[in-house]
């Protein structure tokens, strides 16, 4: 599937047909002619202030330990207090079950 835009490169007699049914136009460039272009260096070497970046890093990564750690301890409450509920309803279920053993 050809798409919209895009260059292919065909041989002569399959370009020809595409062109002679409208299904492609004739392209300007000449066939054959590659472009070339050279990538300038900088004039001046860029300073790199690493510093800043650094204490940014090291800012981020305390953050990141400091919520991680928050969050273990949330984690940690949460998984007591359901341990907690979870024991209450079985016993609440084994009295029951004893209430219901004795009505019979």
């Amino acid at each position: 599937k050809l798409e919209v835009g895009v260059v292919y490169d065909v041989d002569d007699a399959i370009a020809e047909k595409w062109i002679a049914s409208n299904k492609a136009e004739k392209s300007a460039d000449k066939k054959g002619e590659k472009l070339t272009f050279e990538v300038a260096t900088p004039s001046a070497p860029v300073p790199a202030d690493t510093s800043a970046l650094q204490s940014q890093l090291a800012e981020a990564l305390a953050q990141v330990k400091a919520l991680t750690d928050a969050a273990t301890t949330v984690e940690t409450q949460h998984a007591e207090a359901l341990a907690v509920e979870k024991k209450r309803a079985d016993d609440a279920e084994a009295a029951l079950v004893a209430v219901n053993k004795k009505d019979k």
